[in-house]
């Protein structure tokens, strides 16, 4: 019978310490609100899957972080993100910060299970990818703009010593609401397209 590789990516149950942004003296801030969503399964996780995962993640959730004005979300290791502060904001839970107003981004450091192997930096080279400013939200002075974020766990296969390999990797949909009403469509971040960059490709300051 086939080993199944549950592939925890970013949500790994580790704890991280919330790191903070100071509001600047003299200027109304408005709040950002992380709405961590509860995670969901595709149709094609069997339901031995789902209980397997469930078991994982019970206590898990997503890694993100402010750099500058723009809201990372890595679905790799934080280890492996030249960031400092990246925080875990758990399933079903919610994390505020004050920020000042203006226009900000959210990148997505995705990943897809294409092919495997013993060395990190080839898992990555082939894997990982980056997608750059793919959304836009705005924070206004004295009103609330939630990022709600919402994971759903799909089956990926590859090939790895004469084995095919199954892990779960999970797509990753953000939706932007402004004092509770959404803003513009909700979008998967976290899939590759033409416009990703690849691993090897990126020599920006989000990675060593």
């Amino acid at each position: 019978m086939k080993r199944l590789r549950h592939f925890v990516l970013g949500v790994c149950v580790g704890l991280a310490a919330l790191g903070t942004v100071q509001p600047m003296f003299g200027q109304q801030t408005g709040t950002l609100v992380f709405d961590m969503k509860n995670f969901t399964f595709g149709e094609k996780v069997s339901a031995k899957a789902q209980k397997q995962i469930q078991k994982e993640l019970k206590h898990g959730g997503t890694h993100w972080g402010m750099v500058d004005r723009t809201l990372l979300i890595p679905m790799v290791n934080d280890s492996l993100v030249k960031v400092d502060g990246l925080s875990l904001t758990r399933f079903g839970d919610l994390k505020k910060l004050e920020l000042a107003p203006g226009d900000y981004t959210i990148t997505c450091i995705g990943y897809e299970f294409a092919g495997n192997s013993t060395d990190m930096d080839k898992v990555l080279s082939k894997n990982a990818f980056f997608n750059l400013d793919v959304l836009k939200f705005t924070i206004e002075p004295g009103k609330t703009t939630t990022i709600e974020v919402s994971l759903n766990y799909e089956p990926q296969s590859a090939w790895f010593r004469l084995a095919r390999e199954t892990m779960y990797v999970p797509d990753v949909a953000v939706r932007v609401l402004q004092d509770g009403t959404q803003v513009g469509e909700a979008m998967v971040v976290s899939r590759r397209t033409e416009k990703s960059v690849a691993w090897d490709d990126y020599h920006g300051p989000l990675k060593f």
